[in-house]
């Protein structure tokens, strides 16, 4: 009988990320897309410009102004002229928005609280280390594109 176990390094990385999109799609209140949660997590550290959120999720200019509307239109966000460049638009997150992403955080604990009860406290450490250094390594080179 062939164990469900992950075999490589490969294998970890690919069904860890199917187990995340599962979990996110089970967690999504709002019934947002993929595209318009990461938007909304990006503004959730600060206000940022559109063109700024399409380099930090490497998508094109045309589908974060797609998205943008959306979030617009659902009340999660809210655009104003940025007050250095008048022709881009400094784009925040609404009382909506946050409530919204406050739910979703709530539904997310289940998943650390699953890590805590599989690793050691010096497991989770280490994995948290770990998983920050690849993370910051994806997105320079996605910035880098």
């Amino acid at each position: 009988m062939k164990s469900n176990k992950p075999s490589s390094l490969y294998d970890a990385l690919m069904y860890l990320q199917c187990e995340f999109v599962a979990e996110r799609n089970r967690v999504n209140p709002g019934n947002i897309t993929w595209q318009q949660f990461d938007i909304l997590t990006i503004l959730r550290t600060g206000a940022s410009t559109p063109s700024q959120i399409g380099q930090r999720l490497s998508m094109s200019r045309s589908k974060i102004s797609k998205n943008l509307s959306t979030l617009r239109d659902l009340g999660y966000i809210k655009q104003t002229p940025d007050t250095h460049d008048r022709r881009e638009l400094e784009t925040s997150l609404t009382p909506d928005g946050r409530d919204m992403l406050g739910i979703i955080d709530q539904q997310h604990k289940t998943l650390e609280e699953d890590a805590r009860q599989v690793w050691s406290e010096d497991e989770q450490k280490e994995f948290t280390a770990l998983a920050n250094r690849l993370i910051a390594k994806l997105r320079q080179e996605r910035v880098d594109r």
